[in-house]
C-alpha cells in the first residue's frame, strides 16, 4: 500500500467518524454547563446543592456519583420521582415541565460536575514537584535545562487545560531530556497533576493566557479525535481503526476530572508516542481549546447509550405491567390512556421528558390499578424504550 493510498484511507476513516451519525443514545452534548441554567430556573437548586451551595431538601448533587450513561441517569430520576413529587408538594413547589431537550440538557450538566477539577493543594503540589524530578529541568525561576521555562515563566491563570497541552506539545523535547539526564518517565496518580499546578501558579509571574479556560465542547472534541489522527489508532464502540485499543470499552474509566484523564495519557508515555510517530499524522499539537474539548469527548464517551435490545424492552414492558395503561401497537391494553405507536419514531429524551410531565397521571393510574410504582435497572430504560420506539408488525 503506498504512501496516498494510506492517506486516503485515513482520511476517509475521519469523515465516516465525524459525519456518521451517533450510533447510540443521547446525542452528544454540545456546551454541557448550559443545563446550570436550567438547573436554576426549573427550581432543581430550590431542593437540591451543589457542592454546599442551593436547598438542603433534597441530596446535595456535587457530592453524588452520578457517572450513569444517560439514559441510567434518567432511569434513577425517575425510580425517586413519587418522593420528589411529594416534597414538591409538601413545600409548596411546582413541579417543572421539561422537553426531551431540556431533560438532556440537565443530565449532561449533572454528569459533567465532576470533569470540573477543585482547586489542588499547592503544598502537596510542591512534593510532587520534586519527587517528580521536575526541577531538573523546571527551576522555580531563570532558566530551566536546554529551553524548559521556569515556572516563574508560566502564565498566572495556567489552567489545567493550559498544562495539559503545554506537556503533551513539549513531550518529545522532554523525552529527549529525560534521555540524557538517565531520569525515567514520571507518573502522575489521583490529584497529584492538579495539586502540581496548584503549586506553580504559585510561582507564575508570565503574562496572563488571553483565552481563559472553559468548560470544553464534546462535540468539538469528536472531530478534533478525528481530524488529529487519534481515530487512525482508536476506535470508538467499533467506529474507526482496529488496531487500537477501542476507548468506547473502557469510557468508565474517564468518568473522571480533566487533569486525571490529562495524567492517564501522560502515564503512557513513550509507548504512546512511538505508536502516534509512527501514523501518517504523526504527532500532533493541541490548542488549550482542543485539547479541552477532546478530554471532554473522553470524559463523556460513558454518557452515551449504546442501543436498546428490543426482545428484552419488550420482556420490560410486560415486567412491569406497562400494558395495563398503555398499548403498543394500537390493539392491546385494558386501559389505551396513551397509545405508544406515536413515540416509534421520537427520540429517547422526549419519551423519558413525557414520562416526567405526566408523572402525577401516571402515580394515579398504578395506584387505581394497585400496581407499585415501575423501577429500573441499569439498561432496562433503553432497552423498553427501544421496544417502544421500534414499528411493530401489522
Amino acid at each position: 500500500m503506498n504512501g496516498m493510498t494510506m492517506i486516503s484511507r485515513g482520511m476517509a476513516i475521519i469523515l465516516l467518524f465525524v459525519l456518521a451519525p451517533v450510533a447510540f443514545g443521547q446525542a452528544i452534548p454540545e456546551d454541557p454547563a448550559r443545563g446550570g441554567q436550567l438547573f436554576v430556573s426549573k427550581g432543581c437548586s430550590k431542593c437540591h446543592a451543589l457542592k454546599g451551595e442551593g436547598g438542603q431538601i433534597g441530596p446535595d448533587l456535587g457530592k453524588v456519583d452520578l457517572g450513569h450513561t444517560s439514559l441510567n441517569l434518567a432511569a434513577k430520576i425517575w425510580n425517586h420521582t413519587p418522593s420528589m413529587m411529594a416534597k414538591m408538594e409538601s413545600k409548596g413547589i411546582t413541579q417543572p415541565t421539561l422537553t426531551g431537550q431540556e431533560l438532556g440538557e440537565l443530565a449532561a450538566y449533572l454528569y459533567f460536575l465532576r470533569f470540573l477539577d477543585e482547586p489542588g493543594n499547592p503544598i502537596r503540589g510542591k512534593s510532587v514537584y520534586s519527587e517528580k524530578g521536575c526541577q531538573f529541568c523546571h527551576p522555580s525561576s531563570g532558566k530551566g535545562r536546554e529551553g524548559a521555562p521556569a515556572l516563574d515563566g508560566f502564565p498566572r491563570n495556567a489552567s489545567p487545560a493550559f498544562l495539559s497541552q503545554a506537556i503533551w506539545n513539549h513531550c518529545l523535547d522532554m523525552i529527549t531530556r529525560m534521555v540524557e539526564i538517565g531520569m525515567k518517565w514520571p507518573k502522575f496518580y489521583a490529584k497529584e497533576m492538579i495539586d502540581l499546578l496548584e503549586y506553580i501558579k504559585t510561582n507564575a509571574k508570565g503574562a496572563e493566557e488571553p483565552a481563559f479556560f472553559k468548560p470544553g465542547n464534546p462535540r468539538e472534541g469528536k472531530q478534533v479525535f478525528a481530524s488529529k489522527g487519534c481515530i487512525q489508532c482508536h476506535s470508538i464502540r467499533g467506529e474507526g481503526a482496529k488496531g487500537g485499543i477501542d476507548l468506547g470499552a473502557m469510557a468508565e474509566t474517564y468518568y473522571t476530572s480533566l487533569t486525571e484523564i490529562a495524567s492517564s495519557m501522560w502515564n503512557k508515555g513513550p509507548t504512546l508516542l512511538v505508536k502516534i510517530a509512527q501514523t501518517q499524522c504523526g504527532i500532533p499539537k493541541f490548542t488549550s481549546a482542543e485539547m479541552t474539548d477532546l478530554l471532554a469527548y473522553l470524559y463523556f464517551l460513558h454518557f452515551m447509550d449504546t442501543p436498546g435490545n428490543r426482545t428484552n424492552g419488550e420482556k420490560i414492558f410486560s415486567a412491569l405491567r406497562c400494558s395495563q395503561c398503555h398499548s403498543p401497537d394500537r390493539k392491546s391494553g385494558k386501559l389505551t390512556y396513551i397509545d405508544l405507536s406515536r413515540y416509534q419514531t421520537t427520540a429517547e429524551m422526549e419519551i423519558v421528558a413525557s414520562m416526567w410531565n405526566h408523572s402525577k397521571e401516571i402515580q394515579k393510574a398504578v395506584g387505581e390499578q394497585n400496581m407499585p410504582w415501575p423501577q429500573f435497572k441499569e439498561g432496562e430504560m433503553a432497552d423498553l424504550l427501544e421496544f417502544i420506539r421500534t414499528p411493530k408488525k401489522k
